[in-house]
C-alpha cells in the first residue's frame, strides 16, 4: 500500500512539474501579447520537446506579423530549444527570418551562433539579412540597449567642459 502511494505521489509530481514547464511557455507568449486560440493554448500547454517547437511554429505560421514577438517569448521560456524554436519559425515565416532571428539572439545571446545557423538553415535565401540581424542584436545585447549604458555596456561622458563641484570653472581639459 505504501509503495502504491509513493509511486503515486511521484507520478503525479512529475506530470505536474511537466505542465508547469509547459504552462510557462503560454504564460509567456500570453505576456507578450501573443493571442492565442484554444487549439494552440492546448498544443503548447501539452507539448515537449520537438513537438513544442513544432507548436510554436504553427503559432508564427498563423501569426507572422507577430513572428518576432513569439520566437523571443518562446526562447525565454525554453533557451535550451532557442536554434529549434528558431529555425523552424523561420521555416513557418521565411519572410520574418531576420526579425524572428534578431529577436531569437536577444533573448539567448549566449546561442547566437547556433541561432543563426538554425535560421540559415531553414532559409538559406535570406542568409545575408540573417546574419546582419544576428549581429546587429548580438551587438545590443552585448552593450545591454541600443543606446548603449546597459547592464555590462559602458557609456563615456565628456566632461572637459562641465563645471566641477568643488568650485573651479571646468573650462578647457588638461592633456592626461
Amino acid at each position: 500500500m505504501r509503495k502504491t502511494l509513493t509511486a503515486l505521489s511521484i507520478a503525479l509530481a512529475l506530470a505536474s512539474g511537466q505542465v508547469m514547464a509547459d504552462q510557462n511557455t503560454v504564460g509567456a507568449l500570453r505576456s507578450a501579447g501573443i493571442a492565442l486560440t484554444p487549439a494552440q493554448t492546448q498544443a503548447l500547454a501539452t507539448a515537449e520537446g520537438e513537438a513544442l517547437v513544432a507548436a510554436i511554429a504553427a503559432v508564427v505560421a498563423a501569426n507572422p506579423e507577430q513572428a518576432a514577438a513569439i520566437v523571443a517569448a518562446a526562447v525565454q521560456a525554453n533557451p535550451a530549444q532557442a536554434a529549434a524554436i528558431t529555425g523552424a519559425a523561420v521555416a513557418a515565416a521565411p519572410a520574418q527570418a531576420a526579425a524572428i532571428t534578431s529577436a531569437a539572439v536577444a533573448a539567448a545571446p549566449a546561442q547566437a551562433a547556433a541561432i543563426t545557423s538554425a535560421a540559415v538553415a531553414a532559409a538559406p535565401a535570406q542568409a545575408a539579412a540573417i546574419n546582419a540581424a544576428a549581429a546587429a542584436a548580438a551587438s545590443t545585447a552585448s552593450t545591454g540597449s541600443a543606446d548603449g549604458g546597459g547592464a555590462g555596456g559602458t557609456t563615456t561622458t565628456n566632461n572637459a567642459s562641465t563645471p566641477g563641484g568643488s568650485g573651479g570653472g571646468g573650462g578647457t581639459a588638461s592633456g592626461s
